[in-house]
C-alpha cells in the first residue's frame, strides 16, 4: 500500500543513506522499523530472530529484482538514477554521528 509521509528532511536523508549501506530499499527499511516500534508498544520485545527473518526476506525480495552483466557485475534496474541523492548521501556520510540518548536520560 502506498502511504504519503512529510518528514524531516535530516531523518530522511538518513533512513536512506543506512538502506542504501545496507543495500535494500527505503520502503523495506521503514516498514521493518515501523514494525519493530509497534511491537514494542503492544508490550512486546523486539525479537531478534524474527527481525533476522523480516530482513533476510527483504534482502532475498530486492536480490531477486537484480540482473546479471555478461561481465559478472550485478545490475539494479529500479535502482536509483538520480545525481542528487548521491550527493546527499555523501553529506549524510560526512555528518557527525554524536551518540545521544533518545530518552533524555544522559542530558
Amino acid at each position: 500500500m502506498k502511504t504519503t509521509f512529510d518528514l524531516p528532511q535530516t531523518l530522511v536523508r538518513k533512513a536512506k543513506a543506512l538502506a542504501a549501506q545496507q543495500g535494500r530499499p527505503l520502503r523495506d527499511l521503514v516498514a521493518e522499523a515501523i514494525d519493530e516500534k509497534l511491537e514494542v508498544a503492544a508490550g512486546g520485545e523486539v525479537d531478534a530472530t524474527k527481525a533476522s527473518e523480516v530482513r533476510r526476506e527483504a534482502w532475498e525480495r530486492w536480490k531477486s529484482r537484480l540482473e546479471r552483466r555478461s561481465d559478472g557485475t550485478w545490475f539494479n534496474p529500479e535502482g536509483i538514477d538520480d545525481e542528487s541523492f548521491f550527493r546527499s548521501l555523501e553529506e549524510v556520510r560526512r555528518e557527525p554521528w554524536a551518540k545521544r540518548d533518545p530518552f533524555g536520560i544522559d542530558s
